[in-house]
This record gives structure tokens, C-alpha cells and sequence, in this order.
């Protein structure tokens, strides 16, 4: 009696794991996991147009949803934006199925996955390839909040949130696009010849302990300082390009070491942080006249540099302190001497070594400028340029 208890027992048992192994079997039947897809930054891909195998099922059936979204996003009719470098998974789920779509993107592709602009300003779609835009058909979702030209120029008008579409023959791009409302008052605090050891670091402690973002123009880094660049693009500021090198004789000698010396840096920042960075400002400003050697060398390359893609920055407000003799005390005196209400203020500051100067006005220039009704911004793609006159 007792042995015929046992046996029952284990059969039970043997027979509810059989069960449960027959269900993951089934499970398993049911998840199927297609091929990886590759897709270019900014790309746009329609699951039910591409995949034949869930194409015929009534979308009213599915639900999307994206395992990383800042990877890639899919809307509620399975159309996947790329939206940053890295490996993510689509799952579309049906009554029956599940469906795994494995997806690879590339850092590189259109620029802006993403953007956010303030109402009257212009941006440009751009590649980070040799894509280009006019080869495309763009629109936008909505042409009240930001409009877009066939070149691919897109005109922010109020804010809101609206969605910039660019169609090809092969490849779709999409840009989810924020616009502001634009302050009266802005300060864009901007930082030329860094990083360094001895002033990012409390430059960005000042920075992140009062919610101000700024602009770094850099320097190429050094393998010892690479560190800071990142530090800075982590904390949410904007980087932008000084030039591989400040040496005047070596950069002016030509358009073409010009240009070098912004490409160079532009594929340095690009391989090491994913950043395509599209903002410079020259050395010595656009209106300098150390590069009088090469007569007539400025005046060429105020042309050329937005030709070769890139917005070059000057500055209607000088801190002075590249000077020599400057304290904290005249850098802030200088800087809030410099501004005016009702427009867009470039304040000229360094964060290369030796600019203690710097540091202890930084604090005092930041409270006077939010009592005094100033909204401190980082730049963006998108800000106006602002120009010197020429003197070369």
C-alpha cells in the first residue's frame, strides 16, 4: 500500500513537470526573434512595411514597445526611430506571438535624432556622411510650430513639439524637434583654449552648483585631460570647436591648414565621444589681426567655413580675461558692464590654465545675471551666429 502511494506520488509529479516543460516548449514556439537590423542615427523604419512576416496582421492587434528607448523608439504603428549609437530590441506582441527585432545603430547618420530649438531660429538637417540633404524630401508634422524648407531648413515659429521627416529613395530620417519660447534676455557664457586640469574642473563645479549650462570652444585635449571633455558633455554643456591647434602661424597659414585644423578636431570628438560637433569660433576671433602675415587670410575663410558646414561663434561681450593684469574683480566688472537687456549676449571667457581670475567671478557673474532678469543657455545648432568686422 504504501509502495502504491510512492508511485503515484512520482507519477503526479513527473506528470506536472511535463506540463510545465510542455508549456516553455509552446512559449518558446511562440517568441520568435528575427534578424538584427542595422539602421543610420536619425533613420526611421517601418516594421510592417519591411517585415513580411507580421505585415499581414491588423495593427489593432499588435503593441510595440522598445527595450531601450534612448536607443530607439517605435510609435503605436511600428515606425523605429534611431535615436543614439547602441544595440536595443523592438518586441511586437500579438494575441498569439511575440516578435523580437534586434537593432544595431550606428553613430553615424542625420545629426539631430533629436532638437530643441527656440521659436525664430533656423537649423539646418545635416549628415554626419556624405549625404546629401537636397537628395531628400522633407516636411514637417506640423507647420504652424516649425516649418521646412526643401533644402532642409527648418524655421522654428512657436513652441511646441513637432516632428521634421526627411524622405528618400532608400532611407527615411526623422527628427523629433522641441520648440521654446525664445527669452528676451539670454547669456551665453562661452569658454575658449580648455580643457585643463587646473580651471574646467571648478569652472564646471560653479556651473552645476548654480544650473547654468554653458559652451566649451576646446583646444584638442590631451590624452590626460580627454576626461574633461566628456565630463563636460555629461553635465549637459555644449561643445564646440577652437581648433586641433592655437598656434596663429600654423592655422593661418592657408585655407587648407585652416581647415585641417577644424576637421581634425571635429573626427577627434567625433571617435572618442559620438559628438559631430558643427559650432567654431577662430582663434583670436574673426576680426583678429595676428594672422596679417597671410594678408587677405580672414576674409577668405569668414566664406569658406560655412561652406565646409561649419557656424563660426565671435562674442559681444569681453570678460578681459585673457588679459594679464585682470582680477576677478575686473573680469566681473567687465562682463556685467557688457550686457544689454533684450538680446542674445556672447560673454568671451577662458578655461585654460592660470584663469583664477576666471573662477572667482564666475559665481558673482551668474547671481548678478539672474537677479537682473538674464536667462543663461547653452548654445545650440540653431543660435544665430554673431559676426565681427573683418580687419584681414
Amino acid at each position: 500500500m504504501k509502495g502504491h502511494r510512492i508511485l503515484t506520488y512520482v507519477m503526479t509529479v513527473m506528470m506536472i513537470f511535463s506540463v510545465i516543460y510542455t508549456g516553455v516548449i509552446e512559449a518558446e514556439a511562440k517568441k520568435k526573434t528575427l534578424k538584427q537590423t542595422t539602421l543610420l542615427l536619425g533613420q526611421s523604419y517601418d516594421l510592417m512595411e519591411k517585415k513580411g512576416s507580421i505585415k499581414d496582421i491588423d495593427l489593432q492587434e499588435l503593441t510595440f514597445q522598445s527595450t531601450d528607448k534612448s536607443v530607439i523608439r517605435v510609435d503605436e504603428y511600428g515606425v523605429v526611430t534611431a535615436m543614439a549609437p547602441g544595440d536595443a530590441k523592438i518586441k511586437v506582441k500579438s494575441e498569439n506571438n511575440t516578435y523580437i527585432f534586434p537593432v544595431h545603430v550606428k553613430k553615424s547618420g542625420m545629426i539631430y535624432p533629436t532638437a530643441s530649438m527656440l521659436a525664430g531660429e533656423k537649423l539646418a538637417m545635416r549628415f554626419n556622411t556624405k549625404t546629401d540633404v537636397s537628395e531628400y524630401k522633407w516636411k514637417s508634422s506640423n507647420k504652424q510650430i516649425a516649418s521646412v524648407s526643401k533644402q532642409g531648413i527648418v524655421t522654428a515659429k512657436k513652441a511646441g513639439k513637432v516632428t521634421i521627416t526627411g524622405i528618400g529613395e532608400k532611407r527615411s530620417f526623422s527628427c523629433e524637434l522641441t520648440v521654446k519660447k525664445k527669452p528676451k534676455s539670454i547669456i551665453y557664457l562661452t569658454f575658449d583654449d580648455g580643457p585643463s586640469k587646473q580651471t574646467t574642473p571648478k569652472i564646471l563645479k560653479i556651473l552645476k552648483d548654480n544650473d547654468v549650462k554653458a559652451t566649451f570652444f576646446e583646444i584638442k585635449p590631451q590624452d590626460s585631460t580627454l576626461y574633461l571633455t566628456k565630463q563636460i558633455l555629461q553635465d549637459g554643456h555644449k561643445l564646440a570647436l577652437h581648433g586641433w591647434s592655437h598656434d596663429y602661424k600654423a592655422i593661418y597659414k592657408s585655407e587648407q591648414t585652416y581647415r585641417d585644423n577644424l576637421d581634425n578636431l571635429r573626427d577627434y570628438f567625433f571617435e572618442k565621444t559620438g559628438v559631430y560637433c558643427v559650432l567654431t569660433r577662430f582663434p583670436g576671433g574673426s576680426s583678429n589681426t595676428v594672422s596679417r602675415f597671410n594678408k587677405g587670410i580672414m576674409t577668405k575663410l569668414t566664406k569658406k567655413v560655412p561652406e565646409w558646414g561649419y557656424k563660426y561663434y565671435d562674442w559681444n561681450v569681453s570678460s578681459g580675461d585673457a588679459g594679464l593684469n585682470y582680477t576677478g574683480d575686473s573680469v566681473y566688472k567687465s562682463v556685467i558692464s557688457g550686457l544689454k537687456k533684450n538680446r542674445e549676449n556672447i560673454v568671451l571667457m577662458h578655461d585654460s590654465a592660470n584663469h583664477n581670475m576666471t573662477i572667482d567671478a564666475l559665481t558673482r557673474i551668474i547671481k548678478y545675471g539672474k537677479a537682473n532678469g538674464y536667462t543663461f543657455l547653452p548654445m545650440t545648432d540653431s543660435t544665430a551666429e554673431y559676426h565681427h568686422n573683418v580687419n584681414n
